[in-house]
């Protein structure tokens, strides 16, 4: 279990140059200087972007990582294992969040562990920009998956999906120690994807004020050597919908760490009585190339400790990096 962590994931995350137009227009600004963390001395350098060769060395790394099961008929998956079905202690959760510009459709295949026996396959649809949160129960019943046999001690998850920007957590929670845990292990982030297809990065399923005993943190590092001005949408984790959007101004070299619950007042959003979870797009409007690192973090004030929830993983591996230019969905 990883307790008091509060470190910033890089997930070639695409921010860049100083914002304009937004910052001027009439979103609301977040005074982030409370929050600030710590700051490296002025006159550092910008970052040196990766020459043409080292991009296509990292295509390449990239499109030949997938994993590959023959036990099932050979074709490309993102692997979910192992998985864990115990309602009274640790159970699995998966978030499916899809950054296509309409509905997206995810298959997953069942298998059992260690046989490869194929247990049925799961269909969901997940609306635009939204990310739902499903149990391992809800996903076995949506796939008509029988009980373990034949020697099996878990299941494992193969999730398919074509869309680019399509992605995946997959998060612990114990209903009797109270932990939670991103279990996600990647092959490919999700950020690298939406950075090869967008100027913008994400956060998935942050807790919203709702969850008052768990309250997240929204963790900020701008390593651009000049101020960056960020446009963050806040969006229904289950819908997609827009429920606010806020400017944020970075100072150079800087790390912040912002509760979330400052980010749904200064954006006004009052998430209702069902709206647990929040997706974070956030946007340099410049269109600028990625100079930054986004992560979040759980406060388990039972266990007092800190709990990293940065790592998003992509279905699928990116073959190309830092597209720049508009933001995911126009955000």
């Amino acid at each position: 279990m990883r307790i008091s962590l509060r470190l910033l994931i890089s997930a070639s995350v695409v921010f860049g140059f100083a914002s304009a137009g937004q910052g001027a227009d009439d979103i609301p600004t977040l005074d982030v200087r409370p929050f600030m963390t710590g700051q490296a001395p002025q006159g550092l350098g910008g970052p040196t972007p990766p020459s043409a060769t080292e991009q296509s060395e990292r295509a390449a790394r990239a499109a030949s990582a997938p994993e590959k099961q023959s036990a099932i008929n050979g074709t490309l998956y993102a692997v979910v294992a192992p998985t864990y079905n115990n309602p009274n202690a640790t159970l699995s959760y998966i978030r499916l969040f899809n950054g296509a510009a309409g509905p997206s459709n995810f298959s997953i295949t069942i298998v059992g562990s260690p046989t490869g026996r194929n247990y049925g396959t799961a269909s969901i649809q997940v609306g635009r920009s939204a990310s739902p949160q499903y149990s391992l129960t809800q996903i076995l019943q949506n796939g008509n998956a029988g009980a373990l046999t034949g020697g099996d001690t878990s299941y494992s998850l193969y999730i398919q999906n074509p869309d680019a920007m399509s992605g995946y957590q997959h998060v612990t929670y114990n209903a009797v120690s109270k932990f939670f845990e991103n279990a996600s292990v990647c092959t490919s982030l999700l950020n690298q994807a939406v950075a090869a297809n967008s100027s913008s990065a994400v956060l998935i399923n942050v807790h919203t004020s709702r969850i008052a005993e768990y309250p997240s943190q929204v963790e900020i590092h701008n390593f651009w050597n000049v101020a960056v001005t960020y446009r963050v949408t806040l969006l229904d984790s289950d819908t997609g919908t827009v429920r606010g959007t806020v400017n944020v101004l970075t100072a150079p070299n800087a790390s912040y760490s912002i509760p979330m619950v400052s980010l749904e007042s200064q954006s006004g959003w009052s998430p209702t009585a069902s709206q647990f979870h929040a997706n974070l797009v956030v946007t340099d409007p410049s269109g600028g190339p990625p100079y930054n690192m986004l992560g979040q973090s759980i406060i388990n004030q039972q266990l007092a400790a800190s709990i990293n929830m940065s790592t998003t993983c992509a279905v699928n591996s990116s073959t190309s990096t830092y597209a720049g230019g508009p933001g995911l969905n126009g955000y």
